[in-house]
C-alpha cells in the first residue's frame, strides 16, 4: 500500500508548524533518530568531506542531553561514528545493517554479515567497470556499497546505470537502489532504516509506548522506509521529516528545506520540548 502524500514546502514546513508538532509530543517522552548526508550536513561533491559544522555538532550535544537521539546513515558505522563525532549517541551504520549503542551500553546488532562476501565481489565489480570513467567513485560501506557519479561528466550517466544494473544482475543476493547521484547496494533481505529504527526503539523498551514520541529527519529515498514506521502502526506515535527544497511525494509529515533549517529545529526542539522523564542513558 502506497502511504506517500505530497507535501508542499509552503504548508508542511516543521518550523513554521512547530506549535502544531509541538502539541503531539510535549507531554511524551522525545526520541529523535537522524539521517547524516543531506540532513545534517550538505550534501557535497566529495563524500568523504561530508563534515559536520561545528555549530550542527553543538546544537546535536543539546538535544541528545535531553533526548535520546541517533543517527541512521547509509555510512559504515565506523565512518559515521568518526564523521559526527558524538560517542553518547546511538548508531546504525550502513542503512541500518550495523547498529551500536553510546559508550558504555550493550546494544548492538548487525544483520547480514553472511553477505559480506557479495558485497566485497560488488565492490570489487564496480570498481574494475568504472576504472575508465572520470570521477566515479565506489565507497565501501562495510554492510552496503555505494556507487557515486555526482562529480560525473552526464554523457557518462547512461554508463554508469548501465554498470549499476548490470553488477546487481549477476548478484541475486544484493537488491540495487538509485538515491541523489548514487546507486547503493544491500543485501537482498527484509532490513533498511525503517527497521533499524523500530529495532532500536525496541531494544531500548520505547516502541508503542503512548508516552513516547519519535522524530525522524532524513532527506533521499531510504528515509522513505522510516517515515513509513510511523504510518504502518497505529499505536506508534511519531513522524517524518524530509528535507527538501521542493514540494514532493513522500512518507513524511513535514518538511524542511535545507540542513540550516534543519539545525533550527533541533535547536527548537532542544529549547521547546519538555525533557522530563526523556531516559537519557548516561
Amino acid at each position: 500500500m502506497d502511504r506517500r502524500q505530497r507535501l508542499s514546502i509552503s504548508h508542511a514546513n516543521a518550523l513554521e508548524n512547530f506549535s502544531e508538532l509541538q502539541a503531539h509530543f510535549q507531554d511524551r517522552r522525545l526520541v529523535v533518530f537522524l539521517d547524516y548526508d543531506g540532513t545534517l550536513t550538505p550534501i557535497v561533491s566529495d563524500p568523504a568531506s561530508a563534515l559536520l559544522a561545528p555549530a550542527m555538532r553543538d546544537t546535536i550535544n543539546k538535544l541528545r542531553e535531553k533526548f535520546i537521539t541517533g543517527v541512521i546513515s547509509g555510512r559504515s558505522l565506523d565512518k559515521i561514528q568518526k564523521f559526527v563525532g558524538i560517542p553518547q549517541l546511538y548508531y546504525a551504520g550502513s542503512h541500518g545493517f550495523d547498529i551500536a549503542g553510546p559508550n558504555g551500553t550493550s546494544i548492538k546488532n548487525q544483520v547480514a554479515a553472511d553477505y559480506l562476501d557479495d558485497l566485497h565481489q560488488v565492490r570489487d565489480g564496480l570498481a574494475a567497470r568504472i576504472a575508465g570513467i572520470p570521477k566515479a567513485d565506489v565507497e565501501d560501506n562495510i554492510f552496503s556499497v555505494s556507487m557515486h557519479y555526482r562529480n560525473v561528466d552526464p554523457k557518462f550517466h547512461e554508463e554508469i546505470a548501465e554498470i549499476a544494473h548490470t553488477v546487481a544482475s549477476e548478484h541475486p543476493n544484493i537488491r540495487c537502489n538509485q538515491g541523489k547521484m548514487v546507486f547503493e547496494y544491500k543485501p537482498k533481505i527484509d532490513w533498511n532504516k525503517g527497521k533499524a529504527l523500530v529495532w532500536l526503539l525496541q531494544a531500548l523498551d520505547l516502541d508503542q509506548h503512548d508516552d513516547v514520541f519519535t522524530i525522524y529527519i532524513g532527506d533521499d529515498t531510504t528515509d522513505e522506509d522510516a517515515f513509513d514506521v510511523f504510518r504502518s502502526a497505529t499505536n506508534r506515535n511519531g513522524v517524518g521529516i524530509i528535507v527538501t527544497e521542493h514540494s514532493t511525494s513522500t512518507g513524511a509529515y513535514f518538511t524542511l528545506q535545507d540542513t540550516n533549517e534543519v539545525c533550527q529545529f533541533l535547536n527548537k526542539l532542544a529549547t521547546h520540548a519538555n525533557a522530563k522523564e526523556s531516559q537519557v542513558l548516561a
